[in-house]
């Protein structure tokens, strides 16, 4: 799992944004609120400041000055104010931040100036608590995310372990919850319990098939070979015998193998086996296929190449590739080219509608719809045995037309492949 995607990061970053939005918000309005404030106290304290001390002026009456006002008129106004329109302005004065107002009264001019040091140090004050508010609440949104957050996912992740771990149904964690945790986790269970009662189902009945076929493959087996010795003076009776011999041996092998692939494959034992004797094998259980028609199948390999299977499964996955290349194919070649860590069986046929190819192993799918031969299971299965051994199996057309099927297995150590003495 991406780390950035986690839930637990998630819903921090909720937290944090949500947070971000309202403080940024709330400092926004504080800010202007400062401003127009200050802005209204200032300007109403200046007008009734100037009132008063013009009329004093006026009067030519002695006042006092309030703390913080300075008055000018006339030619006493400041020179940074002698030029200045009739208004509030900000300019400074000796030093300090003033605002003055200029007035224009009976023909005399007023500069009535107000020290803003004691708002300036207000303002300060104000705009760092509300910094430190903005920086604080998104540290505590950080926090509660955090810990919501750990709160929320934790039986998430417990379920998520469970589930992993594959433990029994019933000891799931938060199936007596009554929020949505309870609702996923009560789904699960009953998910996990169809699951084990589908595949026990499965397990049975493959055991069982292959049980049941094994007796009478077996008195067929027997009954073929007291045939094959009785009729040993008239060869073509004992040819069909041989063939009957040779057809329920190889389904007897395939019940095997069927019962193999119901099992897990960590509990197969898989013995290093040499894969060019397989090969020749289904080669020539393949010879019948191609009676009557100019096709050669051949094998072309360098080196016996060993791999680490159970022979039963490899022949499937052989023995069905070839029979649908000898089956497709009306004149050419069969090859099967065999390296140290992978087989391609190709064949000269008439390849494959692209349409099909996106689909090639999914069951019942055939290459040919038109053809009477299969039942679109071959390749389903051949993918399925494939899987099961932890090998990989790609389709592609060939130089010529027809298919190419190229099968990955990795190769055993050296110590593992070391032949008995």
């Amino acid at each position: 799992m991406n780390p950035g995607r986690s839930l637990k990061r998630r819903i921090t970053r909720a937290f944090f944004l949500l947070a971000l939005m309202l403080a940024g918000f709330f400092s926004v309005v504080s800010y202007i609120a400062v401003e127009v404030i200050e802005a209204q106290v200032v300007d109403a304290r200046l007008e009734k400041s100037a009132e008063s001390l013009i009329a004093h002026h006026l009067a030519k009456d002695n006042v006092d000055m309030p703390p913080g006002i300075t008055f000018f008129a006339n030619e006493e106004i400041p020179k940074e104010l002698q030029k200045a329109s009739p208004g509030i302005h900000e300019v400074i004065f000796e030093g300090h931040e003033q605002q003055a107002l200029i007035r224009v009264d009976e023909g005399n001019r007023y500069a009535v100036m107000l020290d803003m040091d004691d708002f300036e140090h207000i303002e300060h004050v104000v705009f760092s608590a509300l910094g430190a508010g903005f920086i604080s609440s998104l540290l505590l949104a950080l926090v509660l995310g955090w810990t919501t957050a750990r709160h929320i996912v934790a039986p998430v992740s417990a379920l998520a372990d469970a589930v992993n771990r594959n433990a029994n149904p019933a000891d799931l964690p938060s199936l007596h919850a009554h929020d949505e945790i309870g609702i996923l986790a009560r789904a699960f269970a009953k998910r996990t319990d169809d699951l084990q009662r589908y595949l026990m189902r499965e397990r049975l009945f493959t055991g069982d098939v292959s049980h049941e076929l094994r007796t009478p493959l077996t008195v067929m087996l027997g009954a073929a070979e007291v045939l094959i010795a009785q009729l040993a003076d008239r060869p073509q009776q004992s040819a069909v015998a041989e063939r009957i011999r040779r057809v329920a041996a190889e389904t007897a092998e395939r019940v095997s193998a069927m019962l193999l692939l119901s099992r897990s494959p960590e509990l197969l034992d898989a013995p290093q086996i040499p894969l060019n004797p397989i090969l020749l094998s289904e080669m020539d259980r393949c010879r019948n296929l191609l009676l009557g028609k100019p096709v050669e199948c051949r094998l072309e390999t360098s080196q016996e190449v060993w791999i680490q299977a159970r022979p039963e499964l490899v022949g499937i996955i052989v023995g069905n590739l070839l029979r649908n290349a000898c089956l497709h194919t009306d004149e050419g070649t069969v090859l099967a080219r065999l390296a140290t860590d992978q087989l391609v069986i190709e064949d000269d046929g008439s390849g494959l509608p692209e349409t099909v190819q996106s689909q090639l192993f999914e069951r019942f799918v055939r290459g040919n719809n038109d053809s009477p031969e299969g039942t679109g299971l071959g390749l389903s299965i051949v993918k399925r045995v494939v899987e099961h051994i932890g090998w990989t199996i790609r389709y592609e057309p060939s130089e010529s037309g027809g298919s190419r099927f190229i099968l990955s297995f990795q190769q055993p150590s050296p110590v593992e492949t070391a032949t008995p003495a």
